[in-house]
């Protein structure tokens, strides 16, 4: 039998590598196999080329029965969904892992049907009611944790927080591109919020970085964000670790990128910006976690003149399953699944 992990996607990517890395290490006698269509934004070609077989799905993966194939769930979801049907055909099992914390259940839908793998493993309690809530039987969830976070802060020494913010960081999300996926217009893009987030950087006199998400990473848009009297530089995923660019940056804005959760661990003042009428997306994890959610340039304003954070810290265990021990969690989980 075969283990294929089918890697596309940023986090998604990163994850199932982080998977494959672990089974490899606890079960060194296994075929695994790594496929990817190319769509990979931060993952090197040097690295595609070395470690992956760019493969076209839509051409069968050529699954066999007692095989085990592991996928992410990126929109549209068409590649996915394929991967499931082959999978029932040959006798396969198929994984998703759905790495997202407070993860989008939606995924799994297609004009009004559910399309489901044999197992989708989740990290976080939210995910977990988001699946259950949409009707998915929860023989079919697993409580896996998170790989990318455990594997993110397996050796991360916690930095001291600062008193006096001076450079705001923006990660920014292409929410645009989100909201046509998902079907629901939040009345804001990301451009939109970077001109606000300039706009206070002037007011506080605080200088100003972003981020752009790996998606981003050939886009001119935040060009013509300039300041008389504060910096603001644009920035790429390839410039710098996801560490590195939160390490230099005082105060950390997104709207509901995961990296605010990777900040508030770090010991960062985190803030979400999502100026909508709406009800904030991922909203109940950036409570649970106290990470503020502002939903005007007002109140935005207002929580960055606070120098302030959250002092009970980030108690990441309250929301994700298995923290610190999710590879041992997802090791065990697979070898299950084996013949």
């Amino acid at each position: 039998m075969k283990v294929y992990f089918f890697v596309t996607g940023n986090l998604a990517a990163e994850t199932l590598l982080i998977a494959a890395d672990e089974l490899k290490s606890k079960f060194p006698e296994l075929d695994i196999v790594l496929l990817t269509d190319g769509i990979l934004p931060t993952l090197s070609s040097d690295f595609i080329s070395s470690s992956l077989k760019e493969h076209d799905i839509s051409n069968g993966i050529g699954l066999k029965e007692g095989d085990i194939v592991i996928t992410g769930m990126m929109w549209p979801g068409d590649k996915e969904r394929g991967i499931f049907r082959e999978a029932k055909d040959a006798g396969a099992k198929s994984v998703v892992l759905l790495q997202d914390i407070s993860g989008d259940a939606k995924k799994f839908m297609f004009q009004g049907i559910l399309h489901l793998p044999d197992h989708i493993c989740v990290s976080d309690s939210l995910t977990y009611e988001n699946l259950l809530n949409l009707g998915i039987p929860k023989s079919k969830i697993v409580s896996l944790g998170s790989l990318y976070l455990d594997s993110l802060f397996k050796d991360f020494n916690k930095v001291s927080k600062c008193n006096h913010s001076k450079k705001i960081g923006y990660l920014t999300v292409p929410n645009k591109n989100d909201f046509k996926n998902w079907g629901s217009d939040y009345g804001y893009v990301e451009t939109e919020v970077a001109e606000d987030l300039l706009r206070l950087s002037e007011q506080l006199n605080m200088d100003m970085v972003i981020r752009k998400h790996p998606k981003e990473h050939s886009s001119s848009k935040y060009d013509h964000l300039v300041s008389d009297s504060v910096s603001c530089e644009i920035t790429s995923h390839t410039d710098a670790s996801i560490i590195d660019f939160i390490s230099s940056c005082d105060v950390v804005v997104s709207t509901y990128s995961t990296t605010l959760i990777i900040a508030q661990k770090m010991g960062k003042k985190t803030v979400s910006y999502q100026p909508t009428e709406n009800k904030p997306f991922r909203f109940e994890v950036y409570e649970r976690l106290g990470i503020p959610v502002t939903r005007s340039r007002d109140e935005l304003y207002a929580c960055l003149l606070d120098s302030r954070t959250d002092e009970r810290g980030c108690p990441l265990d309250s929301v994700i399953f298995n923290y610190n021990h999710s590879s041992e969690k997802f090791s065990s989980f697979i070898d299950t699944l084996r013949p």
